[in-house]
């Protein structure tokens, strides 16, 4: 809490001195909250898999960043999906909560309870 203080304390004294200062303070400051508010999405995929192009297609379409571990290529990939309980590609991972196939529902669900939503087009 103290450091919070000092800190706002600080920037409040740039500010006086420096203006510029301030305003670069607050565009990392908005990007540091953006970078916070981005999902972890991991999709445990294969190449072949029609319902993994179907996900990464969506996952595109609405701007939002995934990692992809391929199962096949990946011995590590693969020993994780299967510590998930993975059966079937994908197997899609969001903040911890695990989504069998590709169900937008249920990822819309997910990416809505971290205050999410995938911009379209």
């Amino acid at each position: 809490m103290s450091r919070i203080f000092l800190l706002a304390l600080a920037l409040l004294f740039t500010a006086v001195l420096c203006p510029r200062a301030l305003v670069q303070a607050a565009v990392a400051a908005d990007a540091s909250a953006q970078s916070q508010s981005t999902p972890d999405i991991v999709m445990y995929a294969t190449q072949t898999c029609g319902y993994c192009a179907k996900a990464r297609a969506w996952f595109k379409s609405r701007n939002l960043a995934w990692e992809e571990r391929d199962i096949e290529t990946s011995a590590v990939a693969n020993k994780e999906w299967k510590s998930l309980g993975g059966q079937g590609t994908p197997l899609i991972v969001i903040d911890g909560e695990r989504i069998h196939g590709f169900d937008q529902v249920r990822i819309e669900a997910a990416l809505a309870k971290q205050g999410v939503r995938g911009k379209s087009g």
